[in-house]
């Protein structure tokens, strides 16, 4: 999450001029063309850089609800009547590729036992409150992320949601993969849940108070340890040494290796810490 006060723009600028790399989906025109003025006095108009680096936390599962006071648009889930939109209603669907009637929801999680959700993201603090860290979350390993965005319908994050292990093959046909890779998950709703700001006033008092970012991606589609590399460097690690992939295609989704056929690490490699 990076957060910018308005009247602050100008150390965007003043960071380009000074080399320093900034990673986003895309950079506003503003801070494109620094000009020499901008470096004067840079330094005292500085008072703190402060880097929130979050991890397995969507946009949405903290600001999909968020309404900025100034009436402002968010690209979150909210439609002009600070409704969910009807765009993500009845999104999800099961491995058949029919539509979820209501939810699957983790039964080992006491708030959920008697929970009957709708095919659509849900208020999650009625289950599990804002200040619990349950240990679940979409899986986030490379090639599996592309599959839940599917080719852009964004309808298998809740199929696809949990991996279980499979030992890896490398022969597999196009039905094969998709059968397996259904086979080997744990479909959960419970990954279209979201906080609001009475759930984590302090975030949502930030994005009152300077820019919230609401066009910003992770570097790397993936594991946490290319997220953070990217966040010292701009990019991820490269291995000569790197095993190659035998994998084919279809296989990759199932099977997320560290690596990639070129060496770049885009999955978690031990030791992560």
């Amino acid at each position: 999450m990076t957060f910018m006060h308005p009247d602050r723009r100008n150390v965007l600028r003043s960071l380009a001029a000074g080399g320093v790399a900034l990673t986003a989906s895309r950079l506003p025109a503003w801070a494109a063309a620094p000009v020499a003025s901008d470096l004067k006095g840079f330094r005292d108009k500085i008072d703190h850089i402060v880097v929130i680096y979050q991890e397995n936390r969507s946009f949405d599962h903290y600001f999909g609800a968020y309404r900025h006071p100034s009436g402002a648009h968010v690209e979150n889930l909210l439609d002009e009547n600070g409704k969910i939109s009807a765009r993500f209603m009845g999104l999800q669907k099961n491995p058949a590729g029919v539509p979820y009637s209501t939810l699957p929801v983790p039964l080992d999680i006491p708030g959920f036992q008697k929970a009957l959700l709708p095919n659509q993201p849900f208020h999650l603090a009625p289950y599990i409150p804002a200040n619990h860290n349950v240990p679940w979350d979409p899986s986030h390993h490379f090639y599996r992320m592309f599959e839940q965005i599917n080719n852009g319908k964004m309808d298998r994050f809740v199929a696809l949601a949990l991996t279980k292990h499979h030992a890896p093959f490398t022969n597999v046909t196009e039905a094969d993969r998709i059968r397996t890779m259904f086979s080997e998950s744990k479909p959960s709703g419970a990954v279209l849940g979201f906080y609001t700001c009475e759930d984590i006033p302090h975030y949502h008092r930030l994005a009152d108070e300077y820019v919230l970012f609401d066009h910003f991606f992770q570097a790397i589609s993936g594991g946490s340890t290319a997220n953070a590399l990217y966040l010292v460097a701009g990019r991820s690690a490269v291995s000569q040494k790197a095993p190659k992939n035998k994998m084919g295609d279809m296989a990759k989704a199932i099977f997320d290796m560290p690596y990639d056929d070129k060496g770049v690490l885009i999955n978690d490699l031990p030791p992560l810490n």
